[in-house]
């Protein structure tokens, strides 16, 4: 058999020759180091690992430690050498451009961690780059992925909530960022960072694209000079309230999702990894107009009617987060259609670009 395939062993017999991918990862970083390479050699069925690229020598020997993948510090000089199938690009924002573009001018696939550029024009010119190529394209969005995602979703689908009509999304903690996450000219910033994984998850879950939205852009607690706290409110084509709090200068935690819809709400709880769901029959209500008379009758506001709510208690667990890699391995080797659509990144990169003319971050 020829090298770079394997045999799939199904139930009955061998079903087909599978291809397995000649990869490298660039930049071995917290996301590249902590996530892809583990998850390439996690897949070596499908993923060869041939080289790796890094400008610090170090990392290399701690590469060499773990397999026998050749390690680069110059990139040019991998894409020369390895001329590999699939590149992952795990190096900060602020270079994911240069070295996407250069890998599909050179004939590989990439897979690109968040956010794929560090504007819209930017991105686009990617896109098209990968157009013009014929090569193919995506991006790492790992929320939509979770279990909380995957959960939600089948939540939303069943119906229960009623017509949902708003959807919070929320990250906290107070944490003094000094790494190059810290700095705007590196593509840094909460915006760029969590709000890539939050607005995608939003847009995922509420399956519709923005219309209109409305950004603030705060420095709060980090020592550089970009966002740590943003604050984004959008509706979307359905008019859905997509409400987001990034917040890395608050001493108490916000809740990180809740779903609201017209016959109760979905509360996720992160503590004890919880769908926490209240919800009313809307077939049980009482038959009850609203009144235009001033004087309300016996000098009462509002509705004193109890409702009959039940409470459900759905563990995140029960749900099985997506395998990232074997989505990845699909849409390359067997043409699946994409987990991350080129078009849904756009879409991201469009409204993070709104966020920035919307509002620039301002120190208090």
């Amino acid at each position: 058999m020829a090298a770079g395939y394997y045999l799939n062993l199904q139930k009955g017999g061998i079903s087909r020759i599978m291809k397995k991918i000649k990869t490298a990862i660039v930049g071995l970083g917290r996301i590249g180091w902590g996530f892809h390479l583990p998850e390439v050699r996690k897949h070596s069925d499908r993923f060869i690992l041939a080289a790796v690229v890094d400008p610090l020598p170090e990392r290399h020997v701690e590469v060499r430690k773990l397999c026998d993948a050749a390690c680069f510090c110059d990139y040019a000089d991998m894409l020369k050498k390895i001329c590999p199938e699939l590149v992952v690009v795990a190096s900060p924002t602020h270079v994911h451009a240069e070295q996407v573009m250069a890998a599909l001018e050179q004939g590989s696939d990439v897979f690109c961690d968040k956010p794929l550029a560090p504007d819209l024009a930017m991105a686009d010119a990617m896109i098209e780059v990968a157009r013009r190529t014929g090569r193919k394209l995506m991006v790492y969005q790992p929320h939509r992925a979770t279990d909380i995602a995957v959960g939600a979703r089948d939540i939303i689908s069943r119906g229960i909530l009623g017509p949902i009509y708003m959807i919070k999304a929320a990250l906290s903690a107070y944490t003094r960022r000094n790494d190059w996450q810290a700095w705007r000219q590196y593509g840094g910033g909460m915006l760029n960072n969590y709000g890539a994984h939050l607005i995608d998850q939003l847009l995922y879950l509420a399956d519709d694209k923005a219309m209109r939205l409305r950004c603030h852009l705060r420095t709060i607690a980090s020592l550089g000079d970009a966002d740590d706290v943003v604050k984004l409110v959008m509706e979307t084509e359905r008019g859905l309230i997509l409400d987001l709090d990034i917040n890395m200068a608050t001493a108490y935690a916000f809740t990180p999702l809740m779903i609201l819809g017209k016959h109760g709400t979905l509360r996720y709880d992160a503590e004890t990894r919880t769908f926490m769901v209240k919800i009313h029959n809307p077939d049980l209500l009482a038959r009850e107009q609203a009144s235009m008379e001033l004087a309300a009758k016996d000098r009462n506001y509002g509705n004193a009617e109890k409702l009959s709510w039940e409470e459900l208690r759905i563990p995140a667990g029960n749900y099985a987060t997506v395998d990232f890699y074997e989505k990845v391995y699909e849409y390359l080797a067997l043409d699946a259609p994409p987990f991350v659509p080129l078009a849904e990144t756009r879409e991201l990169m469009r409204i993070l670009d709104a966020c920035r003319g919307n509002s620039a971050p301002t120190r208090n």
